[in-house]
């Protein structure tokens, strides 16, 4: 109800502002000379173009806000997160005894690529701790991982090498970094560098892999440690498919996890569910501003079309004694449109740098990695202003360039 009653207030005093002025504008004519004709109605002022111009800002606030999150949910789509998000899924299991069963029942499947175990998972579970290099100190993401997990997560190994296969070495003593990682520790060279962790244990790094977006594209990356884990401590099944079958590897999955652990539900889920809500938030940000840019750009060509319509009506005399003297259509056009072209100019000026501000504003108080509006998105929204404006005023400002000055002249 509250709401209610804001919109419906907002809506009369909208109203009852607008229709102050024509009122009061008309109330202070003389009878008189409304009478003897001598007043004339029509034409703009330089309230009606800011007010005008203020209009066609705000269509192009909207509109340079739709087309700019349009390109950032493209962008995001797009974006390498450092590791595969589309064609893997993860089911979730107790201990390594449970992992090795499902996995035996599920790689029965031969359109499976790969299936690896895990303590921990991107998205999914990470602990974080500090680690030490030299007299730096500083907190890392880490997980624990099986053999074959960055192959079947798509993580891109840069240098170094993988973790061998029940290797006790790597177990105790091995870790790969992620390339901020390196970076923060300032090495050139990351193999071989040594990490000290809970202030005893010391780690040496055997491989880098492209950096992992651990938060997303939400916050801002961190800094990731992963550890080779022992298999009994495995609680992620993860399974590598191909893209176009994935839902049929998902519901074979789930048949088999029936079979196997008959009394739980199958919990397994498509890794890129964890993107979902950043598309979602785009996709309805987009939605949002396109229908207010639509309504704020039908009712911007209204009022414009009004005011050329004014302005026609006030220049009749002034185009018939034009057309007399053998003026063009060219001509007269351009002397009935040349205020509303630097409106609109005015306008777009002040739309887009508004556009940029506000779209820059609203991306950086949701993500940490998005794209700003560019040229390409100014220019659409320009272009396409002008296009509505041109198509509204048209066919008026064609008709009374060529309309008959005999006419025009006579009544006047």
């Amino acid at each position: 109800p509250a709401f209610l009653v804001f919109l419906i207030g907002t809506l009369a005093f909208t109203g009852i502002l607008a229709g102050s002025y024509p009122a009061f504008y008309i109330s202070g004519f003389e009878p008189v000379g409304i009478l003897k004709g001598k007043v004339k109605l029509g034409g703009t002022n330089y309230f009606t173009r800011v007010l005008l111009c203020l209009q066609y800002a705000i269509s192009l606030l909207a509109i340079v806000s739709s087309i700019a999150f349009y390109q950032n949910s493209i962008y995001q789509r797009e974006f390498n997160l450092g590791f595969n998000q589309e064609s893997v899924i993860i089911a979730y299991v107790e201990n390594g005894s449970e992992y090795e069963t499902y996995r035996n029942a599920i790689a029965q499947n031969k359109d499976i690529i790969s299936v690896a175990g895990a303590k921990h998972s991107i998205f999914s579970s990470r602990y974080n701790d500090p680690v030490k290099v030299a007299s730096k100190q500083l907190e890392v993401d880490i997980i624990d991982v099986g053999e074959g997990y960055l192959e079947t997560m798509g993580l891109t190994l840069i240098e170094g090498r993988d973790f061998e296969k029940d290797s006790e070495t790597d177990r105790k003593e091995s870790v790969i970094v992620t390339k901020k990682f390196a970076e923060t520790f300032g090495w050139d060279k990351a193999i071989g560098k040594e990490v000290i962790w809970h202030d005893t244990v010391k780690l040496y790094v055997v491989g880098v892999v492209k950096d992992i977006y651990t938060n997303g594209l939400w916050r801002e990356m961190e800094p990731m440690m992963i550890r080779y884990g022992a298999k009994e401590n495995y609680t992620h099944v993860i399974v590598n498919a191909p893209l176009e079958k994935l839902t049929e590897i998902n519901a074979s999955m789930e048949q088999a996890w029936k079979q196997v652990f008959p009394n739980r539900l199958y919990n397994g889920r498509y890794l890129n569910e964890s993107m979902y809500e950043a598309y979602t938030v785009n996709n309805n940000i987009v939605k949002m501003f396109v229908f207010l840019g639509i309504i704020a750009i039908i009712l911007s060509a209204t009022g414009l079309f009004t005011l050329v319509s004014l302005n026609i009506i006030k220049k009749m005399k002034e185009i018939g004694v034009r057309k007399v003297l053998g003026a063009s259509v060219t001509n007269i056009t351009r002397i009935i449109n040349t205020e509303f072209i630097i409106v609109l100019m005015v306008a777009s000026v002040l739309g887009c740098a508004l556009g940029y501000l506000l779209v820059d504003m609203l991306m950086d108080s949701i993500w940490d990695y998005y794209q700003n509006s560019n040229v390409i998105t100014f220019i659409i929204s320009v272009l396409l202003l002008f296009t509505v404006s041109g198509l509204t005023i048209g066919y008026k400002v064609i008709s009374a360039a060529n309309m008959n000055p005999v006419n025009t002249l006579r009544d006047e």
